[in-house]
């Protein structure tokens, strides 16, 4: 989140105030969309409670930063990719404990909502607020560590996914229901994604900005909602999310990589791509 913020200028932040329309869109589909679909994917693979758990926590989290570099790969809109994943960080400061209390308070577990909203806040707000102010108050060092930004990104990243991977190792391979946590993490971004792409479809947007819409549907933030899971909840229910952090990348690549050898229509190729 610190390598978000000081990679996020005032000024891309402030473009958001102009997509309102697909920002608008890409938020419905993070926090209602996904998390209802993490509930019928859950319910429907009979998920315990705790297991379930994991799911809508996957569901209710924000955007994960992989979509960025998905949405490039893809030929999609990398800038508006960008500004979605941050407009959902910053809105997931409160949706996400919101979603967490709303949608598991009939299950067994009982959900620290406040809690959560302060590890959110912690996690994401205050490090990314944080890399902003950076920009405005040392632009010139910011400059000079900001192409370090995305590698630090990467690597802290691929330390949390190693790290949750290790940690819930015998949760995914070897426990009782194991496979049900692997299934939940391939189908809720595949569901998720499939009716964003239809949505997009609907909304006539152009062709970079559904690829953009439904990637950014897709990749969630597993690391938080892991983090989440086990700070608040169990390991059990944080299993969902390690899974993911694997299933996640894979889907990831596998959408992007079709994309890419899909040509873009030519009408967006020359300008007027992103006039919606």
């Amino acid at each position: 989140m610190l390598a978000m913020g000081l990679s996020t200028t005032p000024a891309e932040l402030a473009c958001a105030v102009g997509e309102v329309r697909v920002l608008g869109l890409n938020s419905l589909c993070c926090f209602g969309l996904m998390p209802l679909t993490a509930l019928a994917v859950g319910s429907a693979l009979k998920c315990d409670a705790e297991m379930l758990t994991g799911v809508v926590l996957l569901g209710a989290v924000s955007g994960g930063q992989a979509s960025n570099l998905f949405a490039l790969l893809a030929n999609g809109d990398a800038a508006l990719s960008v500004v979605a994943t941050t407009t959902t960080t910053l809105l997931g400061v409160l949706a996400t404990p919101c979603l967490a209390h709303l949608l598991l308070g009939g299950v067994s577990i009982p959900v620290d909502a406040t809690g959560v909203l302060r590890s959110v806040a912690s996690l994401v707000l205050v490090p990314l607020l944080f890399g902003v102010a950076m920009g405005l108050r040392l632009p010139a060092l910011v400059a000079r560590v900001a192409p370090l930004c995305p590698a630090v990104g990467v690597l802290s990243t691929l330390v949390l996914v190693a790290g949750g991977a290790s940690s819930s190792a015998s949760l995914l391979v070897a426990s009782d229901g194991a496979w049900r946590a692997h299934a939940a993490a391939v189908a809720l971004p595949l569901a998720g994604g499939a009716v964003a792409l239809a949505l997009a479809k609907l909304a006539r947007l152009p062709e970079r900005v559904t690829r953009t819409l439904t990637i950014e549907t897709m990749i969630k933030s597993p690391t938080l909602a892991y983090v989440l899971a086990l700070r608040h909840f169990s390991p059990r229910a944080a299993a969902v999310p390690a899974a993911a952090m694997v299933w996640l990348a894979a889907l990831g690549a596998a959408t992007a990589s079709m994309w890419r050898r899909v040509p873009l229509p030519q009408t967006n190729d020359v300008g007027g791509d992103r006039s919606f």
